[in-house]
């Protein structure tokens, strides 16, 4: 879908330890976000209705704060969640980058079997999204699998050190 930012990459881990990097809040803290952040969770709850709430700190940069709402947990299988950006309190709030960021995006990550490692499959769209919101999601595509990328290239090491 033109609409859909979609990621894959194998990771030398067993599906299991990839499946609780995702859903440990605490593995979860110690990858997750852009290369050089660090993110500290606030208060998890990894079930369906359940959130993630995280402050993560940019090098030099600002401290932004993100939500995650889950909606399908699956385990070991797939995880889909709604991710915002949000305020100290967990509220959501708009993007700190763009006026034109979607409040909303809808995120699911698959977990596969490829032989003794396993495959991700990241999808991302824009969720309830105005047309202009919809446009500047799209727009950020290669700024977004760029993001993503780094992000992965993190959990790689992560994991090799588990």
């Amino acid at each position: 879908m033109a609409d859909e930012l979609v990621i894959s990459r194998i990771f030398k881990a067993p599906r299991a330890q990839l499946w609780e990097a995702w859903t440990d809040p605490v593995q979860f803290g110690r990858w997750f976000g852009p290369k050089g952040v660090t993110t500290t969770i606030i208060s998890a709850d990894v079930r369906v209705g359940g959130h993630l709430h995280c402050s993560m700190d940019f090098p030099g940069g600002p401290r932004i704060w993100a939500k995650l709402v889950y909606r399908e947990v699956e385990p070991l299988l797939r995880l889909v969640w709604e991710h915002s950006f949000s305020d100290p309190h967990g509220e959501i709030a708009p993007s700190p980058f763009s006026q034109h960021w979607p409040k909303k995006l809808l995120n699911s990550v698959t977990f596969e079997d490829a032989g003794a490692a396993t495959r991700i499959r990241m999808k991302s769209s824009a969720l309830d999204a105005s047309p202009e919101e919809a446009a500047e999601f799209r727009d950020a595509f290669p700024s977004m699998h760029g993001g993503w990328s780094g992000n992965f290239d993190v959990l790689d090491e992560f994991l090799g050190k588990v």
